[in-house]
């Protein structure tokens, strides 16, 4: 449950982050190569872009969802698993920041060529 006690919807935590913070994680995104960065929205984790990406690698029956941004020109790429899946995940693999509704989880570097790839295929799967 992300250490918070639920007392909103689930998507209305999720809206506030992309409403407030898209922009801050986004700019975090490009060029991350070696670590998932997940933010906690009600019972799930959520990444993006290049983390959604590494993510997914994971986490195989994660759920994908595209959106855009205002204040981004592309469609963005969100990943979420549930907070349960993540809470196993890491009794094996320390995270590098682990607060309530941040973590940050180091993993093998990704290619340039991987991540467009995954990106175009996750975009070409919505449109």
């Amino acid at each position: 449950m992300n250490g918070k006690p639920n007392v909103e919807p689930p998507w209305m935590s999720l809206k506030r982050l992309i409403e407030t913070r898209m922009v801050e994680i986004l700019c975090k995104e490009q060029g991350n190569r070696k670590y998932i960065r997940l933010y906690g929205a009600g019972e799930y984790w959520h990444a993006y872009e290049e983390s959604a990406c590494q993510l997914s690698r994971i986490f195989t029956e994660c759920e994908t969802a595209l959106f855009r941004h205002k204040d981004y020109p592309f469609p963005v790429v969100m990943v979420s698993i549930p907070d349960s899946e993540l809470r196993t995940y890491i009794r094996q693999h320390i995270p590098v920041c682990d607060k309530p509704d941040y973590k940050k989880l180091l993993v093998v570097e990704l290619s340039v060529s991987e991540y467009r790839a995954w990106h175009e295929h996750a975009v070409k799967e919505f449109l």
